[in-house]
């Protein structure tokens, strides 16, 4: 990989920080991506859409079904028709997902930590306003 190659070194990155938090909360029984959407459930006081999920994540209908389908089998989450339109189905964390929000927390926060250690504060808002710029760009 050359190193100027800069879509690559965000990807090998992305797929770091992912491996890593999912060895981080494997004892939990979830993974990376199934704590994105506790989190957002967390975020609307226990319920969303499933296309409110999939607007928040920014991932396929396909993949959500997915993540949800795992969360509900393993009891993080329960799902139903939305009885105002049948159109939705509601997805509503459980008293299993909301227990691991701090392990989640905690996790996060370690991996914080270990991303960013040796950045200076001013290297870390550097960072954080490139990587926004390329969001806006794409």
């Amino acid at each position: 990989m050359e190193e100027r190659d800069i879509g690559l070194l965000i990807k090998r990155l992305a797929d770091k920080i992912k491996i890593s938090v999912d060895v981080l909360l494997k004892e939990q029984g979830i993974t990376f991506s199934q704590t994105l959407v506790i989190g957002f459930l967390y975020s609307q006081s226990g319920s969303a859409t499933q296309k409110e999920i999939e607007d928040h994540l920014q991932v396929s209908h396909p993949t959500v079904v997915g993540i949800i389908s795992r969360l509900e089998k393993n009891g993080f989450v329960s799902c139903h028709t939305d009885q105002k339109d049948r159109r939705n189905k509601i997805v509503c964390a459980t008293d299993k997902a909301l227990n691991t929000v701090d392990a989640m927390s905690v996790g996060k926060r370690q991996m914080e930590e270990r991303l960013t250690k040796g950045l200076s504060e001013e290297e870390l808002a550097e960072f954080r306003r490139i990587i926004n710029i390329f969001c806006e760009n794409i």
